[in-house]
C-alpha cells in the first residue's frame, strides 16, 4: 500500500505575516527605498527610472501608480526584447538594463521588508517539515513531505537550514540532511559541506527536506556557461544576491580562464510576467520534479496562494499532475471567502478559484489565515 504523502504548496501569503508585502503592495514599497539613506544613490537612479516609465511610457498618473500590476510593467519589456522592438521612446539595447535596475528595486524591497518580521511562525513550520522528512535516516523509500512554492525569498529556507544543523550528523556525513532544491546545486562557498544535492544526503544516509522553488530563488546564481546554480544560506538576511561580483569557479578551472563575463554568475529568478521562460534548465528540472511530488500526495494543502489565473503554468500542472483521489486544502484569508460578498463579486475571490478549480474533488478552505493554521498544525 502506497505511503501517506503531503505536499505544501505556498504562495505570496504565506510570507506576508513576516512582512513582505502583497505584489501590489510591492511598487509602493521599491519606491519607498528612496528614502533609505543606505541604498542611495544608485538607487534614487533606479526608482526615477521607474516612475519614468510608468509615467512615461505606460502612461499611467502619479497618483495610480502603486495600483500598477508588475506583470503590465515586465511583459511588454520582455515582449519587446524577445522581438527585438523598441518600446515606445525607449531603444530595445536598454531595455534588458531597465529589466534589471527594476528586478533589482524588487529584490532590495523585499529584503527591506522582510529585515524585521516576524519569524516564530516559520520556525514552527520548518520544525514539523523536517520532523517528518527526517524519518527517511536510513530508509530513503521513507518519503511523506515537500514544499513547492512560488516565492523568492528565503524566509523558510533559511529556517529549514537552521533547523537541519541542529540534528546531530549521520555517520557518513559531516550533516544530517539537506535542504533540495530538487536540481543540480553548488555552494557559493567552495568549503561548504552543509549544501549538497538531496541524493548526495539520501546516499549518505541522510535526509532531504525537498523544496522546489518554481519561480527561482534570491539565494541563487546561476553561471551563464555550464548552468549551474550556486547557493547560499544567510543568518538573519532573509533576501539574498544583489549585484554580487561572483564567478563560476568550475568553468575557470576546467577551462582555465579568467573571471571573465561570460562565467559571471547572474541571478535566477523568473519576473512575474505574461511571458515567463521556464525553458532554463534548472527550472525544468524543477517544475518536472514539480510535478512528481504532485502525482506522489494524497494530501495537497495550499498556504497563501490565491490559485490566480495569471499563474496558468502552475495551474495546468495542477490540473495535470494532482491525483483525483487526492485530498485538497487551501488556506486562505478571511477576504478570500466567497461568501461574505455580493454575487457579482464571488467570482473575483480565492475562494471561488479554489471551488471551480478543484469542483470534483475533496476540497477544504479554511479562511483562518496563515499564522493561526500553522499554529494549529504545529500543536496537533
Amino acid at each position: 500500500m502506497a505511503q501517506d504523502k503531503t505536499v505544501f504548496i505556498l504562495g505570496a501569503g504565506f510570507s506576508i505575516p513576516a512582512g513582505a508585502p502583497s505584489q501590489y503592495r510591492l511598487i509602493q514599497k521599491m519606491i519607498e527605498l528612496r528614502d533609505r539613506p543606505q541604498f542611495k544613490p544608485i538607487v534614487d537612479d533606479w526608482v526615477t527610472q521607474l516612475e519614468s516609465f510608468l509615467s512615461n511610457e505606460l502612461c499611467i498618473s502619479k497618483d495610480r501608480f502603486f495600483e500598477v500590476a508588475l506583470e503590465d510593467i515586465f511583459t511588454p519589456i520582455d515582449r519587446c526584447i524577445l522581438d527585438g522592438i523598441s518600446f515606445r521612446g525607449i531603444e530595445n539595447a536598454q531595455l534588458p538594463g531597465l529589466r534589471n535596475n527594476f528586478y533589482s528595486l524588487i529584490v532590495l524591497a523585499l529584503r527591506h521588508s522582510l529585515r524585521n518580521g516576524r519569524r516564530d511562525y516559520i520556525n514552527n513550520f520548518s520544525n514539523y517539515l523536517v520532523d517528518i522528512a527526517k524519518s527517511r535516516i536510513g530508509n530513503e523509500k521513507i518519503d511523506q513531505v515537500s514544499v513547492i512554492t512560488t516565492n523568492w525569498d528565503i524566509a523558510l529556507d533559511n529556517s529549514l537550514q537552521n533547523v537541519i544543523k541542529k540534528i546531530p550528523k549521520v555517520q557518513n556525513a559531516p550533516f544530517a540532511g539537506v535542504v533540495d532544491y530538487c536540481c543540480h546545486i553548488s555552494s557559493l562557498k567552495e568549503k561548504d559541506e552543509l549544501i549538497k544535492p538531496g541524493l548526495y544526503a539520501l546516499g549518505k544516509g541522510g535526509f532531504n527536506m525537498k523544496l522546489l522553488k518554481l519561480h527561482g530563488s534570491m539565494n541563487w546564481l546561476q553561471c551563464p556557461k555550464c548552468q549551474r546554480l550556486y547557493v547560499k544560506f544567510y543568518a538573519n538576511n532573509p533576501g539574498g544576491f544583489l549585484a554580487h561580483n561572483q564567478f563560476c569557479r568550475h568553468c575557470r578551472n576546467n577551462f582555465n580562464t579568467e573571471n571573465d563575463r561570460h562565467i559571471k554568475l547572474v541571478p535566477n529568478m523568473i519576473m512575474p510576467t505574461f511571458l515567463k521562460d521556464l525553458n532554463n534548465f534548472q527550472v525544468k528540472l524543477i517544475w518536472q520534479n514539480a510535478g512528481i511530488e504532485l502525482s506522489e500526495a494524497s494530501i495537497v494543502i495550499f498556504i497563501g496562494y490565491s490559485l490566480p489565473y495569471a499563474d496558468f503554468e502552475l495551474r495546468q500542472l495542477l490540473s495535470r499532475m494532482i491525483r483525483s483521489d487526492a485530498k485538497i486544502e487551501a488556506v486562505l484569508h478571511v477576504n478570500d471567502n466567497p461568501d461574505i460578498v455580493p454575487d457579482e463579486f464571488k467570482h473575483m475571490t480565492a475562494g471561488f478559484r479554489y471551488q471551480s478549480f478543484f469542483s470534483g474533488r475533496e476540497l477544504t478552505l479554511n479562511y483562518d489565515g496563515v499564522v493561526e493554521y500553522i499554529n494549529k498544525l504545529t500543536n496537533s
